[in-house]
Parts: structure tokens; sequence; C-alpha cells
């Protein structure tokens, strides 16, 4: 999420409301959080006032936070959802400019994956309530693709069901993608669950890190998973619930990329779609950069062997978070613009660059420098 920070009015119980740069009608104003450097009379009946301006003493003002820097205040767009806390943070939630936007549910995980950008944290159940608020202000406007993540969303079981029914019932034509390591779904209960309330239109998206266990298991640093993983997969494709495997590349499963392509073959061939994925190196990443950083020009060849062999085998493939330069010229084609606009940022190389328009570009979050092997594609 874009987070943006000021000063605060006061300490004050977070507020999650619609951004508006218009005036609105005063009996319209109880969920609408106003942008203005106008601070008077006007600003009464908002439920919050973002500005520049820092905050006056004014008893007539709704809950504010000011002093933002002026770059991040024009990042904040009219019909945008946003939280706002008494500690002058402002969370965007919903980008309504965005096809790009997540429902996170919870930051709990059970597993600790030496590559995660985000630390897995103890259950907050305000992400919940977040969630919840972002969907009834989303209810009538137009939602093509709702991502809900986390942490792992599946373990807080009846919430995450509670959200995924809302989804279907106010957006029925969005694109609904849950991010999952699919350990939940060995159990063939949970599953069956699942099931009864997914449509057509959801894809459980799997993380799976190797065709060897030891090799998954050491990466999500919990022993079993990779088998139960394995399991959770089989329940979904066997209530016919649509999957994408998400390999996420590092220097602990690099070297077996064609191994991988072939296992997906063999075991897997009923998934909708296989994506391999390059780092953003934040979070756990940074911390185990030694452990597992290594230049997407190092494993340009195995990429290339290991997306081809899905294609030619009529599987439906992608590359995510690499660079059109860092990859070989033949499997360019399957690369995707996957990084989400919000933290997406280019180089002085991509300004002649011919391709830029389809590439994905950079991690602005991603602590690594950016590959010495940036180059411009004529």
């Amino acid at each position: 999420m874009r987070r943006v920070t000021g000063k605060p009015s006061s300490s004050f119980p977070m507020i999650i409301g619609e951004v508006t740069t218009e005036k609105v009608p005063f009996y319209a104003r109880h969920d609408k959080i106003l942008i203005t450097d106008n601070l008077g009379l006007g600003c009464m009946g908002y439920l919050a006032i973002l500005s520049t301006v820092l905050p006056r003493g004014k008893f007539f003002l709704p809950h504010m936070v000011g002093g933002i820097c002026a770059e991040d205040f024009a990042a904040i767009k009219h019909e945008d959802i946003v939280s706002v806390s008494g500690e002058g943070e402002v969370l965007v939630t919903w980008e309504m400019s965005s096809h790009q936007n997540s429902l996170m549910l919870t930051e709990a995980c059970d597993c600790l994956c030496k590559m995660c950008p985000q630390p897995p944290k103890k259950h907050d159940p305000s992400l919940y309530k977040v969630a919840l608020r972002t969907l009834d202000l989303l209810r009538g406007k137009y939602a093509r693709n709702i991502c809900i993540t986390g942490g792992e969303p599946t373990l807080i079981s009846e919430d995450f069901l509670c959200v995924l029914q809302r989804c279907h019932k106010e957006h029925p034509n969005a694109q609904i993608s849950i991010l999952t390591n699919a350990k939940k779904f060995a159990s063939e209960k949970f599953t069956e669950t699942v099931a009864s309330v997914t449509t057509a239109n959801d894809i459980f998206c799997v993380s799976l890190h190797s065709d060897i266990d030891a090799i998954h298991d050491e990466i999500v640093d919990r022993k079993g998973s990779y088998n139960e993983t394995q399991a959770g997969i089989y329940n979904l494709a066997k209530y016919c619930i649509g999957i994408e495997i998400r390999h996420v590349i590092t220097k602990l499963n690099y070297k077996r990329l064609s191994e991988f392509a072939e296992h997906m073959y063999r075991y897997f061939p009923f998934c909708s779609h296989y994506v391999f994925m390059s780092m953003e190196m934040c979070g756990i990443a940074n911390e185990n950069v030694e452990q597992v950083y290594i230049d997407p020009i190092e494993y340009k060849e195995q990429l290339r062997k290991a997306v081809l062999a899905l294609h030619k085998r009529g599987l439906h493939v992608s590359i995510y978070n690499t660079p059109l330069c860092l990859c070989h010229e033949d499997v360019r084609v399957f690369s995707r613009p996957s990084i989400s606009s919000w933290k997406n940022v280019w180089v002085d190389a991509c300004i002649s660059c011919a391709a830029r328009a389809d590439c994905c570009g950079f991690f602005s979050t991603s602590a690594i420098p950016i590959s010495r092997h940036v180059a411009p594609i004529a």
C-alpha cells in the first residue's frame, strides 16, 4: 500500500474513507476525506482532512493530517480509499485508477520464507476491519481485479470466506486472485467449504519454490510445507478451483528452473497459469541477501529454457518482476508489467528504451542496487 505521513491534529482512532478533491454537499460528507489546503468553515462535516498545511487549532475542523509533502499529497487521487491514523499515517488501501489493488486480511503466516518482502506478524484484527470497510466504500463502483492477500489469508478461515463471498456478491464480474501457500487446503474439508463459495472468476495463486521437498522447505523455513502445499494443490484441483503456480527465483533454486518446469508438466499440468518471479529485495529478503539474492542476468538462460519448455507443451506461462533487458529475447513476450504502480520505478537507462511500455520496471522498495546489466532495448 502507498504510505504517506504527516502531522496529526490530535490523537484519534483510525478513520477509513473515500478521498474527495471536490466540494461535496454537507449531507454526503460523512464518509468522505477531503484533500485541501483551504482550511476554513467549508471543511466541516467531512470525516477527515488531508493537507500540506499544518493542522490549526480550529474547533470546527474535523480530524486532520497536515504537513504532507507536496509529492505525496499529489499522489492521493479523487475517489481513492484511505485509512488515516492519529499518529499521522495515511495508507492508500485502494487506488481507483489502478487494477492492482489488494485487500490484506492478515500479516500472520505459517511460513517464514527467506525471500519474503513482508515479515510475518501476529494477526491484527484491524486489517480485516479495514478490508470490510474498503468493500463497503467500493459497493456500487467498478472493480476489474481484486487481490486477497496476507500474510496467509486462509489462516483466518471464517473471515477469509466472508471477504471472498462479499467480493463475489458485490463485484460479480471482477477477477479475484487469492495469494496463498495452499497449506490450509491440505484439509479436504476446508477445501470443500471454500469450493462451495468460489466462482470461475477465482484464481488461487500458490507459492511453490522447488520440485524437491527439502529445497522448498528450506526456502519457506518450515519442514513438511512442500507435502502440505502439494496436497493443497491437488485438493484445489479436485474441486475444480482455478490454480496459478508462483515460483520465486532465488540463489537457492535458480539452477533447477528446467527441472521445476518439467515437474509442473508431469505432476501439475492442470493449473491455469505458471509464473516465474524475480525477488523484491526488502523485508526478510534483504536480511537474507547473501543467501537468496541473485542478479536476474545470472539465471537468464535457465529462465528461458524453463519458460519455453512449458510454452511448447501448451501451458500458459508468464514472467513477473524481471525487466525485459534482463530476459532472453526469446521469452520477452512472456514478461508482464507485474509491479504495483505505487512502488514501480524506472532508471535513466529506461528513458530511451523502445520496450519501456511493455516492461515491468523495478521495485522502488528493493534495497539491492539495480543490476548493472540494465540497458535500453533499441
